[in-house]
């Protein structure tokens, strides 16, 4: 087994105990502490199973010992059904035993504050001592559907949940219930399942790790509250996409209330929850927002594996579903191709009252010819731009139905394209159901559940694609630049110089103590010039009234430096300005935003975006983890909704998007490189000249933390 987190051969002991112990087992049907026992012998668990419980001598024929040290042989799990502090104890017991791992339901532990919170640390000191893992506390346990282990208080495998090739890890229990009672209602199932609690030893990345080395697993699913081990979740996720296997998950809690406090407009664009997309985009990680879209994701991929691209055959027994769909398509990343010459001529042939087009339309002809939507099926399955069919069916008269549903079944049996259909009445006869169950083709009632299965599975592949597709990045050399200590804004000559060392280049400029000096060095510069107040107490100059643009004269400028300097003197509350910067203004190029920011969980992301002063106002941005490759700065431009004005809008010409790359990828090196000691940073605008002329960092932004905070 690969060793990611280093915690793998535990957890796959936990999976696979080869004996069991039920320490406060009941004999009470319902109660939390009867259903370990109860499920055990339900789901036929086939080694040694122990009752502790020092009032009772047996349990429904079951022998009862009254300690885990009467059990007199090696125990490998122990579920513990017990209070808060009675748990305590029994822990204590079970490392002296030498038991393997131990399986902690109880609630009252670290979620109710510091008094739990000792507790929990009294527990991990006991277990780090003994060599013992724990699971939970406050968890439902774990259970494998394959072999009968379910050492789990979750009442839900009560009503028998079949073995699958799913695994379902999740930080909350009652959402997992309604999950897996999703997947067995779709004849899905599901193999492991762990519930990670409170995640004191093992957590969230431990149990990924082992479900994808399964080779039973094809897919996870997950409901995730916060990744409390960023490096490993990252560390499972990208050994999830070297095996190609999915992980799917709900990650609540979208809040800005960080971006709020942000002092850069990079910071203030990348809320947490960008973070995490990003993040999770990066790594193929996919993200959906509710149950029944996790289950719409595993039924197309179980089904045929993630379609090649996100092209869409539509064929429909109705002519307004079939636009209708190729109207919602491109929300989710679908889109609807249209057919190659060879493909139309034959629709045309086998349509002679409809158009020979993607979306087709079926027309009234289903009805009466029953192979009419296979032939159909076969034309797209020889298209090269259709990696996916979808079926709109509706209830037809006579066996119309029937007799399309297994012609369909048949010709996607002698195709290569996956097949899924439609049910736009809401459900399917019984016999056409059985139909598609037994070939293995997805239902779906819902349309937007096929379209986001379809687009986020389309985007799954092209992202492994494209990280299979790309250069290993080379070792990074020593840090170019230098910062100073402390933590602050850094003073305009020192976040120059800082950009400057990775070739980011800014326009010429001067910085100078007051008005005199501001007029020679606009003379020296030559005009148009752009001036701008020095100081470290002002973030945004802007809003400061510390940036006057545009000057063409020496008047000009004596009056603005003498506006500009009064203005920081009110902002500062009586306190001077450190100095006027005085700076050549290029005005032919597209205003970008780029910038960094360092989370603290998941290090440095680069930002790139539509810029100027409306940057957060239009919220165009784009994330992605520092540093990148120039693909993926090509792939960021071609996703923010102002990516026409780099092409030429309105006759202005082509910018200059080679040069665009070459920044972002120097920024996001200079993020990589300093990402212990950068918080936020901001090139806004970074203006983006015509093509041959480069791009130019107009006005920089830079904060930085305290390394001894930051340690």
């Amino acid at each position: 087994m690969i060793e990611v987190t280093g915690a793998e051969h535990d957890v796959a002991r936990v999976f696979a105990p080869s004996s069991v112990a039920v320490v406060g087992a009941s004999g009470t049907p319902g109660t939390l502490s009867w259903w370990p026992l109860h499920l055990l012998r339900r789901y036929g668990f086939g080694g040694p199973v122990h009752a502790v419980n020092p009032r009772r001598t047996d349990i429904d024929g079951m022998p009862c010992v009254p300690a885990v040290a009467a059990i007199g042989e090696p125990v490998d799990l122990a579920i513990v059904a017990l209070s808060a502090r009675s748990t305590v104890v029994a822990v204590k017991e079970c490392a002296a035993a030498g038991v393997g791992a131990v399986v902690l339901p109880s609630q009252g532990f670290g979620e109710l504050g510091d008094e739990g919170r000792a507790m929990e640390r009294e527990l991990l000191g006991v277990a780090r001592e003994a060599g013992m893992r724990i699971v939970g506390p406050n968890t439902d346990g774990v259970a494998n559907l394959a072999t009968g282990a379910l050492a789990t208080i979750q009442p839900l495998f009560g009503q028998g949940v079949r073995p699958g090739q799913v695994a379902v890890v999740t930080q909350s229990g009652a959402t997992a219930a309604s999950l897996l009672v999703r997947l067995d209602r779709e004849g899905i199932g599901c193999r492991l399942y762990a519930s990670a609690g409170n995640e004191i030893d093992l957590g969230l990345a431990d149990y990924m790790s082992v479900a994808l080395q399964d080779p039973e697993v094809e897919i996870v699913v997950s409901f995730v509250e916060a990744i409390r081990r960023p490096r490993d979740f990252v560390a499972v996720a990208e050994l999830a996409a070297e095996l190609g296997k999915p992980i799917v998950l709900i990650k609540v809690g979208r809040t800005e209330q960080a971006a709020a406090r942000a002092a850069a407009h990079t910071g203030a664009l990348a809320g947490p929850d960008r973070i995490y997309d990003a993040l999770f985009r990066s790594l193929g990680v996919l993200r959906v927002a509710e149950l029944s879209e996790i289950v719409a994701v595993v039924k197309l991929y179980l089904a045929g594996g993630a379609p090649r691209s996100a092209g869409l055959g539509v064929m429909s027994v109705s002519g307004g579903q079939a636009g209708a769909i190729a109207d919602r398509a491109p929300e989710f990343g679908v889109t609807v191709p249209p057919l190659t010459d060879a493909a139309q001529e034959r629709l045309t042939e086998l349509l002679p009252f409809g158009s020979p087009l993607n979306p087709c339309d079926l027309t009234g002809e289903v009805a009466t010819r029953h192979d009419l939507a296979a032939a159909v099926y076969s034309v797209y399955d020889a298209d090269p731009g259709i990696d996916l069919v979808a079926y709109a069916r509706k209830e037809l008269t006579g066996s119309a139905g029937r007799d399309a549903a297994a012609n369909l079944v048949e010709a996607a049996r002698a195709g290569s394209t996956p097949l899924t259909v439609y049910a736009m009445d809401g459900a399917l006869n019984d016999d056409e159901s059985a139909t598609y169950a037994e070939a293995g083709v997805p239902v779906f009632t819902s349309l937007a559940e096929l379209l986001t299965a379809t687009g986020a599975l389309a985007r799954h592949r092209e992202t492994l694609r494209r990280r299979a597709a790309r250069d290993p990045r080379p070792v990074r050399p020593v840090p170019r630049g230098d910062l100073p200590h402390g933590g602050g804004t850094l003073g305009e000559a020192q976040a120059r110089a800082l950009l400057g060392a990775y070739g980011i280049r800014g326009p010429e400029s001067a910085t100078v103590p007051d008005a005199a000096a501001a007029v020679e060095a606009a003379e020296r510069i030559g005009y148009p010039v752009a001036l701008k107040v020095v100081s470290g107490r002002i973030a945004h100059k802007t809003e400061a009234g510390g940036v006057v643009l545009g000057l063409t004269g020496a008047e000009e400028v004596r009056a603005a430096a003498e506006a500009v300097l009064s203005n920081a003197r009110r902002h500062l509350g009586g306190a001077e300005a450190d100095g006027l910067l005085v700076q050549e203004q290029v005005t032919d190029g597209v205003e970008i935003i780029a910038g960094l920011v360092a989370d603290p969980r998941f290090g440095p992301f680069v930002l790139l975006g539509t810029g100027g002063v409306m940057a957060e106002l239009l919220d165009d941005a784009v994330l992605r983890p520092a540093p990148v490759a120039p693909d993926e700065v090509r792939e960021m431009i071609a996703e923010i909704r102002g990516r026409g004005l780099l092409d030429g809008f309105r006759g202005a010409p082509p910018a200059d998007t080679g040069a665009l790359v070459d920044a972002v990828v120097a920024l996001s090196e200079l993020g990589a490189d300093h990402a212990g000691r950068l918080a936020e940073l901001d090139v806004n605008p970074l203006l983006v000249r015509p093509a041959g002329r480069g791009a130019v960092a107009v006005d920089a932004l830079i904060v930085t933390r305290d390394r001894n905070e930051e340690e």
